[in-house]
């Protein structure tokens, strides 16, 4: 019995330690200022905001919408109403061949999506300048299941269109400051 009741006080001490520490580390971390990325505020013009684009029905503008609505902002389909406008200038997608196999069949494509944005105010002052993102990811191509490969490929260009977002958000959050 007094075995028990040791192992017990033991348990109790470590789940004491334990909870000091993460007590700790939660105070450290705070008082460092650090801050989970995407909490921080727009600029103080983008209260609401425009989305002009060539492609107004894209996947992008979604993605970008989602992104500013997560910051704060709100997201407009009237250009009257906009405090904001974030004009998305292009949007290109490629995609090149990074390596082959013996016999000239493709292994390995890199797929590569670079935005062009700017913001501007209501009346066209510059909140944030033209500003172009790139970014590329590699995948494996797969000639024996094509159709699980192209879904690679779809699945890579989501991620990789939502990170070239987040940088793109990045840039316009380092305005506010």
């Amino acid at each position: 019995m007094n075995n028990s009741l040791t192992s017990r006080s033991a348990v109790n001490v470590r789940q004491v330690l334990v909870c000091l520490l993460l007590v700790s580390m939660a105070a450290a971390l705070s008082g460092c200022g650090f801050h989970l990325r995407g909490s921080d505020a727009l600029p103080a013009g983008m209260s609401v905001t425009y989305i002009q684009s060539a492609n107004p029905f894209s996947s992008l503008v979604d993605d970008f919408a989602d992104a500013l609505r997560a910051h704060g902002g709100q997201v407009t389909e009237d250009r009257t109403a906009a405090t904001a406008v974030l004009r998305i200038h292009d949007n290109n997608r490629d995609r090149e061949v990074l390596s082959v196999n013996t016999s000239g069949k493709v292994l390995e494509y890199q797929l590569r999506q670079t935005i062009r944005f700017s913001v501007v105010t209501a009346e066209s002052l510059p909140i944030v300048e033209q500003q172009t993102v790139t970014m590329g990811r590699a995948y494996l191509y797969s000639n024996t299941d094509v159709l699980g490969s192209e879904r690679e490929k779809d699945t890579v260009r989501e991620t990789l269109q939502k990170n070239l977002v987040n940088m793109a958000m990045l840039r316009i959050v380092a305005v506010a400051r």
